[in-house]
């Protein structure tokens, strides 16, 4: 094997498989985000002690904390655009065909969100939250009602907080399931959502921080949609 030099190691570490012969998809991301990870520490000269710097980041980035119980992995490719530019170019086929944008689904959605019946109410609403009631309707894309679709709902509080955030917070507070009537409809009461900052205590805010990016989101409520003969959709 020859010695790896700069002028070399890329291609080394690339090619140092069956390029591609397992596993054809995954040998093309994987040579592209080694060559670009290469041009970038080439280009900005990346030290050692800044390279540690990094590990240790992403070491934090993957350990969880009061806010965020998954770890702030999926919040950091939200902040640096990477979530919405794969959102964006997977859209990119809807586009001008008057169909709902697709959007994030953030880092604090959770699987299996308690059935709820049209009506119900999605959390316990405070003396001091705005109670607002929801109505949606969900069709096609040739704006035919889809009848039984499914609809996860999930939200902040009034204070802008998940009820994965607070102990003192109700289990699935303000996450609900629904499923559309004949009219493709669902409706349910709950209270205007804070917004919020990204909390500045873990790694991605500390980030945000040092970059003098503020990390507000304006107030928001999630949806994922899934239709028997669609394509699940993600929007909020």
């Amino acid at each position: 094997m020859p010695a790896i030099t700069l002028e070399n190691i890329t291609d080394a570490v690339i090619n140092h498989g069956d390029k591609g012969a397992t596993n054809p998809r995954l040998h093309e991301i994987y040579a592209s985000l080694v060559k670009h990870l290469h041009a970038f520490q080439r280009e900005v000269n990346l030290t050692t002690e800044e390279l540690d710097i990094g590990r240790q980041f992403l070491f934090k980035l993957a350990t969880p904390n009061q806010d965020f119980p998954m770890g702030e992995i999926h919040l950091m490719s939200d902040c640096l655009g990477i979530s919405e530019l794969s959102i964006l170019l997977e859209d990119s086929k809807n586009h001008d065909h008057g169909t709902t944008e697709m959007n994030v689904e953030g880092p604090l959605f959770i699987a299996g969100l308690p059935e709820r019946a049209n009506g119900a109410t999605m959390g316990v609403i405070e003396a001091v939250d705005k109670p607002l009631f929801m109505k949606n309707r969900v069709t096609d894309q040739a704006g035919k009602p889809l009848a039984n679709a499914i609809v996860d709902v999930w939200q902040p509080n009034g204070e802008g907080f998940y009820f994965v955030q607070r102990e003192n917070l109700p289990e699935w507070n303000f996450y609900g399931r629904y499923h559309t009537d004949a009219n493709g409809e669902i409706d349910f009461l709950t209270a205007v959502p804070g917004d919020y900052p990204v909390p500045t205590s873990g790694p991605t805010g500390t980030m945000l921080e040092q970059l003098g990016r503020h990390g507000y989101r304006a107030a928001h409520i999630h949806y994922i949609i899934r239709a028997q003969g669609h394509e699940d959709f993600t929007t909020m």
